[in-house]
């Protein structure tokens, strides 16, 4: 099943967002992210988490759509959301609305990433493009010529690709020492793996 959770935060493009949620088998939002997708013409499945941030005349217009009130403080409303998808055995989550407007929601949502690592595949989306984690080996399809950027989030070792401009070798990436921005695909694929540590790939839209 494929899952679009819409969050609270900047959305990417109009046209973009329709597009993820023409696509999507269940569309979730996370408290005031069903502000964001009434504003976008979009009609989720249901409305969950401390419901804080939904606006009363978004709860007027969504008034047949569930709405589930979760008041765990220990977790974000995002996090919320991907558990309510993971205990449904969703195995595809698309997330628009994480990145973007504060920093310390956007390294949460790095950070989500990594906790939920193997339970989903997940990616975040935004306005430049998406972001996901390479678990031991990921394989992407490309345009030749598109850019990615790896980005580890602790010491990363062992990294090997195949057909990157830039390509690594059994090489080490780490914050604040080396990092990996703006490769170039010279193909339509392109392969990462991974020894040990966390590591996430950038795929900048193709335009």
């Amino acid at each position: 099943m494929k899952v679009l959770i819409i969050a609270n935060g900047q959305l990417p493009s109009r046209q973009l967002v329709r597009s993820l949620a023409s696509s999507a088998n269940l569309i979730v939002c996370a408290d005031g992210g069903a502000n964001l997708a009434r504003q976008y013409g979009i009609r989720p499945d249901i409305i969950l988490g401390d419901l804080d941030s939904i606006s009363p005349s978004t709860k007027l217009i969504y008034k047949r759509i569930p709405l589930l009130h979760i008041a765990d403080q220990e977790s974000t409303d995002l996090e919320k959301a991907i558990r309510y998808c993971i205990e449904r055995k969703c195995t595809s989550i698309d997330i628009i609305g994480a990145l973007g407007n504060r920093i310390d929601h956007t390294t949460g949502a790095l950070g989500i990433l990594k906790k939920f690592s193997g339970k989903a595949l997940i990616t975040l989306i935004d306005s430049v493009g998406k972001l996901t984690l390479v678990k031991r080996r990921i394989r992407l399809q490309t345009k030749i010529g598109q850019r990615l950027s790896l980005i580890p989030v602790e010491k990363t070792t062992g990294i090997t690709t195949k057909n990157l401009k830039y390509p690594l070798a059994n090489d080490t990436l780490e914050l604040g020492v080396r990092e990996g921005i703006s490769n170039e695909a010279l193909a339509t694929s392109v392969t990462i793996t991974v020894r040990r540590g966390t590591l996430l790939v950038y795929q900048f839209h193709d335009r």
